[in-house]
């Protein structure tokens, strides 16, 4: 009763017991404040935060304790915070992803550039300075003007080169940009805008795994079609390389068939000069020699017991065309050039002067030729040998390969 009878003293007397509360309320509260101010303020930890990237030096006052008997204010400067090395690289990534999008201006993106460029010099939420230079100032200078006057239908290209730097580590950079002729007219116009609700679209749906794009525009239905390469052109040209390649297999079979026939006849001309011999021998003439092979020859094959020869062919050829009217000497001339071989030429030769001056010394004269051929046709038998040996080497060199793998692999895999 004592103590509140002199704190009732201590106040003014208008003073009542709901004001002498509020009173208390307050000096309490301001004294929690203070309390909670001075252990939350910036140093109260020793620490001061600095301004932000690239930001400029701020002046900051705190109260220091310790330093002498009362407590003093002092000022102190705080420079921007700056990156570090090992980060201001990805910094530049992440503006580089940025800038096509902040410096486009007007234009739908900068591969069609027809609008002045914003080109922006700072980026104060990265604390960064960009310094733009162009390759082709007459197209788009320093400051992001755009002249598409002269420009070729095509478009043309232009590079931008960019300086980053944060103050401490510049590095520069190269943007590509494609200047295009300005449209004037209401369907490229239409294009344009029809582009720009396109990318409206994308932007609003790029969470979603596909891209909606507008079923109609300006009131008209559209459809969409992915373009596709006419497969015209590549058959076509397929087609002329196969002509192509079919005439040089056509060609190269030609001469393949006519380098066997050329082998076959004369692998059978000294079978045919030893029945010539062999009949005339026998007092046959000429032509009745002739027919007589030829004759055989057709039996035979229609018996199943030949394959079908050249020689044969071309001499039953001979006897038809005797049979025809033609003159004995004129068919064996055909023959020989029919056969297109010097041996066979040599041969009618023989046969023509037979017939011509008699049968003195034609046996001899065929038996000669006999010799000759058989020896012919000994040396075309090494060759023909020789080049089948050729064409092996490539199978055997195949195999050897094959063995030596077969050989080297388990002993190198062993000792690995």
């Amino acid at each position: 009763m004592r103590a509140a009878g002199r704190l009732k003293k201590a106040f003014p007397a208008w003073l009542g017991k709901k004001q002498i509360c509020c009173v208390l309320a307050g000096l309490l509260l301001g004294g929690i404040a203070q309390a909670a101010g001075t252990a939350g303020t910036e140093g109260a930890a020793g620490e001061l935060r600095r301004p932000g990237y690239g930001q400029e030096e701020e002046t900051r006052q705190v109260m220091v304790k310790g330093l002498f008997e009362e407590e003093v204010p002092v000022e102190i400067r705080l420079a921007g915070r700056e990156y570090r090395a090992d980060e201001i690289h990805r910094v530049y990534q992440q503006v580089l992803e940025e800038l096509p999008e902040r410096i486009r201006g007007g234009n739908l993106s900068l591969n069609q550039v027809r609008n002045d460029l914003n080109l922006i010099s700072r980026m104060d939420e990265y604390g960064i300075t960009l310094r733009w230079e162009s390759e082709h100032c007459e197209l788009v200078d320093s400051f992001g003007a755009v002249n598409a006057q002269d420009v070729p239908e095509g478009g043309a290209e232009v590079e931008l080169r960019v300086e980053l730097t944060d103050g401490r580590y510049p590095e520069q950079y190269v943007l590509p940009v494609r200047v295009v002729p300005e449209k004037t007219g209401a369907r490229d116009l239409a294009l344009e805008g029809f582009i720009r609700t396109v990318e409206e679209a994308d932007r609003a749906q790029r969470e979603s795994e596909w891209l909606k794009l507008p079923d109609t525009y300006n009131g008209a239905a559209l459809q969409y079609q992915e373009p596709r390469e006419s497969p015209f052109p590549s058959l076509a040209a397929l087609g002329f390389a196969a002509a192509v390649l079919l005439t040089a297999k056509e060609r190269s079979d030609k001469e393949k068939a006519a380098k066997q026939r050329e082998n076959q006849l004369l692998m059978d001309y000294p079978e045919v000069v030893s029945k010539l011999m062999i009949f005339l021998g026998a007092g046959m003439t000429v032509r009745t020699a002739w027919e007589r092979i030829a004759g055989d020859y057709r039996d035979m094959l229609g018996s199943g017991r030949r394959t079908p020869r050249h020689v044969y062919e071309e001499m039953y050829e001979t006897c038809c065309q005797m049979s025809r009217g033609v003159p004995e000497g004129q068919a064996y001339g055909e023959f020989g050039r029919r056969c297109g071989l010097l041996p066979y030429m040599k041969l009618c030769s023989l046969l023509e002067q037979n017939r011509k001056n008699g049968s003195r010394n034609v046996r001899e004269l065929l038996r000669a030729e006999m010799t000759e051929a058989f020896e012919l046709r000994k040396h075309g038998a090494r060759r023909m040998g020789e080049e089948a040996g050729t064409r092996l080497l490539l199978p055997l060199f195949l195999m050897l390969g094959v063995v030596m793998v077969m050989v080297a692999v388990p002993a190198m895999l062993e000792f690995m």
